[in-house]
């Protein structure tokens, strides 16, 4: 079997570091970007680690160049920190890069529980409490953000690679184990990092998923 080669961005984040190890531990080359490579406690032969930020065109080549499927789960500080539009600043950098690169075949960007779908539909329960609760985390501007990537990926849409926006809810830093599940429907179901790395390693490969904004639930 033709190896296969995923590029991840947001490494060294809780999802992140599990993406990559589920990654390697399939067999799958993973070509990552990172500002610090000391922050990545693994040594595999199949890892790659390019240092650099998301505004260095050059490292956001070398990350997606070669890559078969591209995953993007960073994000940034809550509250007063965060750093207003910077998920949309690079995935708008970051676009013409994956259309450009021929291996692509899909790319899959993790956002927000409460983002809404393109057209801004969200169920009921959703809408009533995004407001609110984005206030009390101190993740307005970071809703506001994923959102608008989600409205860029799908008015940019591609034909030269697929892609699918996943929408995890409750993360919760315990021992994995769990089968997870894409779902039409939001879950508040506490989930772990190490299971929601399984999970999006497998996603991006799901070609059911594509053009999809699915929540991340348990399997029942």
């Amino acid at each position: 079997m033709k190896s296969i080669t995923i590029g991840v961005f947001g490494a060294t984040g809780q999802t992140g570091r599990n993406v990559v190890s589920h990654a390697l531990k399939q067999g799958f080359k993973v070509q990552a970007l990172v500002r610090d490579p000391s922050k990545v406690q693994l040594d595999d032969a199949n890892l790659t680690l390019f240092k650099g930020d998301f505004e260095d065109v050059s490292a956001l080549k070398e990350t997606v160049k070669g890559s078969h499927f591209v995953i993007c789960c960073a994000g940034g500080a809550y509250g007063k920190n965060y750093d207003k539009g910077m998920m949309s600043r690079f995935i708008k950098r970051l676009w013409p890069i994956l259309d450009e690169e021929e291996s692509l075949k899909a790319f899959l960007f993790q956002s927000v529980f409460f983002a809404p779908e393109p057209n801004g539909s969200n169920p009921f329960l959703l809408k009533l409490l995004a407001g609110p609760a984005a206030y009390f985390s101190g993740s307005t501007e970071m809703l506001k953000d994923n959102t608008a990537v989600t409205k860029f990926m799908a008015a940019n849409k591609k034909d030269s690679f697929e892609f699918v926006i996943t929408r995890p809810g409750k993360l919760v830093d315990k021992e994995g184990g769990m089968s997870l599940q894409a779902s039409q429907k939001p879950s508040f179901d506490a989930i772990s990092f190490e299971d929601l790395g399984a999970f999006t390693v497998e996603a991006v490969m799901d070609k059911a998923l594509y053009g999809t904004y699915p929540f991340v639930s348990l399997k029942k």
